[in-house]
């Protein structure tokens, strides 16, 4: 079980780290998706950073498990918020993958944590 939540930690952290970077750098493309959503940018770069924080607790509750189970839990909720927003602007499936991926993989790790 051990190596499952490693791997999982690592995926949900390299994906989550990509993402956190380009909104907390003010990538245009970040920009553009926040004013899509109806997200002011302080706001949406304000996630990056939360997002920022939660890589940091999943790397650092592979040793205080605690912690990581808190930062895991802490992404799934993040990505259900994720999830939400896209659908009430009516984006397609495709534009949710993202989020999709990322809750499924905070998911696995938070439970694999918790075994």
């Amino acid at each position: 079980m051990e190596i499952a939540r490693t791997v999982l930690a690592a995926l949900t952290c390299l994906l989550l780290l990509v993402a956190a970077l380009n909104k907390v750098t003010g990538q245009q493309s970040m920009h553009d998706m926040a004013s899509h959503l109806g997200i002011a940018w302080p706001r949406y770069r304000a996630i990056g950073v939360l997002e920022l924080a939660a890589v940091a607790g999943i790397v650092i509750g592979l040793w205080w498990t605690a912690l990581g189970v808190a930062a895991g839990a802490g992404v799934v909720l993040l990505m259900v918020g994720a999830v939400v927003v896209h659908a009430r602007v009516k984006d397609p499936l495709g534009a949710m993958v993202p989020a999709l991926a990322l809750l499924v993989l905070a998911a696995g790790y938070t439970v694999t944590s918790l075994l």
